[in-house]
């Protein structure tokens, strides 16, 4: 088979979501370097663009029940555009990455220089991932973390306020890079993006602490706070932004203005207006947000 026609049927393959694109980056034919590698529920999967800036990912709890031949790492398609090398850590469970073979294996990537190599890293996760991201920032001194949502642990001494996650709480939690408060001293910034008006997101939060802490309170995003800015449009330059960082909490409301017209921050607020007891507020919202997607229609900011 001439190259040519490899080619065309490699880009059929992926168009129609067989392959994904990492494989055809780094299969034996692609045109770059990589790897990947499978440790049980875990693997990685590594693609080189450039040494200049390197994003490490961690899957969430979406991501990690997917088990197609299509599995991309979270952020890939960004990495790639934006030719980043990227290395994607996947979960096959809600295992919140407490695995001593894939502790083992960051702790070796480590030792052997391999995150050292890169000019710049950024860690980035939404939720399990953005605990992951947290953690293991440990590992990476001078790096920068964009955690969307996150848990700060799961550990039942340290946080027994957090109602959520039992089957995440089932796992080995006496191992190491199990809580993200303790692990935030040697990076160079911390993006925490989370909603104030979600209890235990707020409190996660709280625990996330130091002068190299940027809290970006996002209200009305609920915990879903990554896939409420990718339906804003405003995933890609927050991501883009914390990964060079020059993020901040007024670049991040200049980004995030236009939320009112989103119908899940919509939901989110009537939810948190009708726990607070406050239902007679709901109807003003609802017609607020009418208002909003008015002016946005006819070509209207705000």
């Amino acid at each position: 088979m001439s190259e040519e026609i490899q080619s065309e049927e490699m880009e059929r393959q992926v168009e129609r979501g067989i392959i994904p694109d990492w494989y055809r980056d780094i299969y034996p034919d692609g045109e770059r370097d990589g790897f990947y590698e499978k440790l049980g529920s875990h693997s990685l999967c590594y693609v080189e663009r450039s040494l200049g800036q390197l994003v490490i990912s961690f899957d969430n709890l979406a991501e990690a029940g997917h088990d197609g031949y299509d599995r991309e790492a979270w952020a890939s398609g960004f990495c790639n555009y934006n030719n980043w090398s990227h290395l994607g850590i996947f979960a096959q469970g809600p295992s919140w990455f407490r695995d001593e073979r894939l502790i083992a294996r960051l702790e070796k990537l480590r030792d052997d220089g391999f995150f050292a190599q890169f000019n710049y890293v950024t860690l980035a996760g939404a939720s399990m991932g953005g605990f992951g991201a947290l953690v293991f920032s440990a590992l990476v001194p001078g790096a920068t973390v964009i955690a969307f949502s996150p848990q700060s642990t799961l550990r039942e001494d340290l946080v027994p306020w957090e109602t959520r996650y039992a089957k995440g709480k089932e796992y080995d939690w006496t191992l190491p890079y199990g809580d993200g408060a303790r692990a935030l001293d040697t990076a160079a910034k911390v993006y925490v993006i989370y909603d104030p008006y979600e209890p235990s997101d707020s409190q996660h939060a709280a625990r996330l602490t130091g002068a190299n802490v940027v809290p970006l309170r996002a209200y009305g995003f609920g915990h879903r706070s990554a896939l409420f800015l990718r339906r804003l449009g405003a995933l890609k330059p927050v991501m883009g932004e914390g990964v060079i960082g020059t993020l901040d909490a007024e670049r991040f409301a200049q980004m995030i203005r236009n939320r009112g017209a989103v119908y899940l921050y919509k939901t989110q607020m009537e939810n948190y207006m009708r726990r607070r007891g406050r239902e007679v507020w709901v109807p003003k919202l609802q017609k607020a947000f009418k208002n909003r997607r008015k002016r946005l229609e006819a070509g209207q900011s705000g």
